[in-house]
């Protein structure tokens, strides 16, 4: 058997790096636009995937995200202040109140979590929930972080502070972080 002449060798070896490196040259492109594309858009383009996979209701009409089903009955904005003369908090901007209806339709316990709850204005501006002030709107039962068994129902309000000049145009409700979500328009 004949040895390759080591001009054919070096030959092989620089073919070999030159493959190698057009890899790592694609691998870090791909990468950078991976990052720039979530920079870039990373809420919008989430928001478009999960809204058109989840359904979309009405304002007082039922539908379903994971093993819930939501209904919202009814959104007040414009409420300075929540609470009683003892405990209360008052709204940076205004408080919108969404009163909602969750049932568990599925087969096993979850557990309903205000925070994955979004609202939106009508420019696009997302808004998150009012924890603090949700406990007191919902003194009488506590809506957060409370695990519904399957057939049951709760009521209550999920809260968020916004500014004085906007409204909410949209809501988008979820089970858990992983489920494609509800939209609700008014």
């Amino acid at each position: 058997m004949e040895e390759p002449s080591d001009g054919e060798s070096g030959r092989g070896a620089r073919v070999a790096v030159f493959i190698g490196a057009a890899i790592v040259l694609v691998s870090l492109c791909c990468c950078a636009g991976a990052v720039a594309a979530v920079v870039t858009w990373g809420d919008d383009a989430y928001r478009r995937l999960t809204h058109d996979r989840g359904d979309t209701v009405d304002v007082g009409q039922a539908g379903r995200d994971g093993a819930f089903e939501f209904t919202v009955s009814r959104i007040d904005c414009g409420v300075d202040q929540i609470g009683d003369s003892f405990v209360n908090q008052t709204a940076v901007g205004q408080f919108c109140l969404a009163e909602l209806t969750i049932r568990n339709v599925g087969k096993r316990p979850a557990t309903f979590a205000d925070a994955l709850q979004q609202a939106y204005g009508p420019e696009g501006d997302r808004y998150a929930p009012d924890s603090a002030a949700g406990i007191l709107a919902n003194s009488e039962q506590q809506l957060f972080q409370n695990q519904i068994n399957p057939g049951n129902l709760i009521t209550g309000v999920v809260v968020y502070d916004i500014p004085r000049d906007s409204h909410i145009a949209e809501m988008e409700l979820h089970e858990s972080e992983h489920t494609a979500g509800l939209r609700v328009t008014t």
